[in-house]
């Protein structure tokens, strides 16, 4: 299959480069800067399973609106370096070194311009790290837009969601959390989605898969217990009224209609309680908001557009103090686990 050019590595994208993590991991990224004078700096980051081939045609759309792109696969998963010896099992640290990783990227490598508007895009698991990033790291980024956030489990019955806790912890606790929970087939129902999209536009909904044949170090299989409970945990502390309320940060987030994979009744919550949350609800459009039909995606953009039209408005009218420092890094404390051996 030949892809439009649209689809493919813009031509002033400098991919793949690497830097090292506090684990001695190597992290993939690629940046580039557009023609003209950039209007400020957009940092890309993906949902669980992702990569950056995949968001291409993205990076281009921010270079045509003018701004610096820089985008990170996250650790354990795309063309960043693996944990373990399997490299289709996802790294348990991860809902808690993305944060840590993130804050490596985009002080010593992105290193933005602070008088222009710096942005945070991500999506799906990668909204989840945005939220914990914004509230760890205030002042860090003016703005976040955030594609269907995985801002809280999925809903279900309470004794169900109960038995289905106590037997995750139960598998972690007895070292099985490195087994993966094939039940929820994660990976496999981000596939039907794009199998239900693809009489609209095949060539969009294949991407995933052309670049996964093309380099099948790519892959990544559905989640673990660990990683399971410690992104259930992350969405535990998330889940919270005060810590929402104290993400002073604009945060504009998408809820897909068909979109059965997160829990858009927690999002439309979230963005509530946000001081600054905005909300888009797009009807007919699916969980891969980044990669979805042009007439969804073109809705997003647009509302993209007005949001940081607004940010840049209310740069305007508030005086940036140049002197501010970095926000430190945050030691985050987690639970002790069972992980396989690498």
């Amino acid at each position: 299959m030949t892809l439009p050019k649209r689809f493919l590595k813009p031509d002033d994208f400098d991919f793949p480069k690497y830097f090292t993590n506090e684990d001695g991991k190597q992290i993939r990224y690629g940046t580039a800067k557009p023609q003209d004078e950039s209007r400020g700096t957009v940092v890309l980051t993906t949902g669980y399973a992702d990569f950056t081939e995949t968001y291409f045609e993205s990076i281009q759309d921010f270079l045509d609106r003018g701004f610096t792109v820089h985008m990170m696969d996250w650790q354990g998963q795309g063309g960043s370096e693996r944990y373990y010896d399997n490299p289709r099992i996802p790294s348990p640290e991860g809902p808690y070194h993305n944060i840590r990783d993130l804050h490596k990227f985009l002080h010593e490598i992105v290193k933005p311009d602070k008088d222009k508007p710096v942005l945070l895009a991500s999506h799906s698991m990668g909204g989840q790290m945005a939220l914990h990033y914004l509230r760890e790291h205030p002042g860090d980024f003016d703005g976040a837009m955030l594609a269907t956030p995985f801002v809280d489990t999925v809903k279900m019955p309470p004794v169900k969601g109960f038995l289905s806790r106590v037997f995750m912890e139960a598998a972690c606790k007895l070292g099985m959390g490195h087994k993966r929970m094939t039940r929820k087939n994660i990976v496999r129902r981000i596939k039907k989605e794009r199998e239900v999209l693809k009489g609209d536009e095949p060539v969009r909904m294949r991407l995933h898969q052309y670049f996964s044949d093309l380099n099948p170090g790519l892959k990544l299989g559905d989640p673990t217990f660990l990683w399971i409970r410690n992104m259930t945990r992350r969405a535990d502390t998330m889940r919270s009224e005060k810590v929402l309320k104290s993400i002073d940060t604009p945060v504009l987030m998408a809820i897909c209609e068909k979109d059965k994979l997160v829990n858009n009744d927690a999002i439309r919550r979230a963005a509530d309680l946000l001081p600054k949350g905005e909300l888009i609800e797009i009807k007919d459009g699916y969980h891969g908001l980044w990669t979805e039909r042009q007439k969804i995606r073109n809705q997003w953009f647009a509302r993209i557009d007005s949001f940081i039209e607004d940010i840049e408005k209310q740069r305007k009218t508030v005086p940036n103090n140049d002197n501010k420092p970095a926000s430190p890094a945050v030691k985050q404390r987690r639970p002790k686990q069972n992980s396989p051996k690498k």
